[in-house]
């Protein structure tokens, strides 16, 4: 193994990307230094294309029909990163990617209508429901920022959400509103009683222990079961985030604030929503 591939799987884990991230890229980055047989400093752009049409004829595992798209844009998704850090630590001179592959379409980025999120908060049966539909879409958070917050994170007087272990260990503020605020507040005093003296989690399961991301999924999934006149297969917990994305742009907050609200880093990470936004118009005219 290339000793850059250990540098970039380093680089990645102190970014704070997920475990299948940092296993799976840099086997994807050594991947194509397999196939091209050469050192990274000699890889050029012919050498990528040539792996991308690899990757677009190569066969499944079991013999029948070619890897999925999905695949080969992580594929090529990684190896965009690893360049990319090999350019910014100054171990290649320029940068030899230059690939413009579009990502194909995933059912995470379906988004709910707003008629269909208050049907979801109608669904609910307790304050846990509420609080999950609260975080998720109405604070927009990823499902590790909801695994991952504290009590200490919710100031109630000031209406904050603090999010201190973002993506990159991004730290970001979101204002609660005056609904949410109140919500929360009768979550936290239901669980009370159960809650382990030295548990600082603010979700917590029945047995009063921290609530894990597995935990919170199925609970949405229940909400989405329970909620008529909604295709559930067309929607994952993830999608509660793009759909308050949406909505905000939809209400006409600029693009500028729903990036801050979200906390992407760069600006065109937003722009998906965007075009999500334009595409869910042009259907509606």
């Amino acid at each position: 193994m290339d000793d850059t591939i250990n540098d970039f799987r380093r680089e990645l884990l102190n970014l704070g990307y997920c475990k299948n991230v940092v296993v799976n890229y840099p086997k994807y980055a050594q991947n194509i230094l397999d196939y091209i047989k050469e050192i990274p400093q000699k890889i050029n752009d012919q050498h990528i294309k040539k792996y991308y049409q690899y990757l677009k004829e190569k066969p499944k595992r079991n013999g029948i029909g070619t890897i999925s798209e999905s695949h080969i844009y992580s594929q090529l998704l990684a190896i965009k990163l690893y360049f990319e850090y090999l350019e910014r630590t100054k171990t290649i001179k320029r940068n030899p990617y230059n690939l413009r592959i579009k990502q194909a379409t995933k059912n995470e980025r379906t988004v709910f209508t707003q008629e269909e999120i208050q049907i979801l908060y109608k669904t609910c049966q307790n304050s846990v429901e509420k609080t999950i539909l609260h975080l998720c879409y109405g604070c927009g958070l990823r499902r590790n920022e909801v695994e991952l917050l504290d009590l200490k994170d919710v100031n109630f007087e000031q209406k904050l959400l603090f999010v201190r272990k973002g993506k990159g260990k991004k730290r970001r503020v979101i204002p609660l509103t005056e609904a949410i605020v109140k919500d929360l507040k009768v979550y936290c005093i239901t669980t009370e009683i159960i809650r382990n003296n030295n548990e600082e989690s603010f979700l917590i399961n029945i047995n009063g222990s921290k609530m894990r991301g597995n935990n919170i999924y199925n609970l949405f999934k229940r909400i989405l079961k329970r909620s008529q006149n909604i295709q559930h297969e067309n929607y994952c917990l993830h999608s509660l985030r793009h759909s308050i994305a949406t909505h905000l742009l939809e209400n006409e907050m600029s693009i500028e604030m729903v990036r801050d609200f979200l906390g992407h880093t760069q600006l065109g990470t937003t722009q998906i929503y965007t075009r999500i936004n334009f595409l869910k118009t042009k259907l509606q005219q």
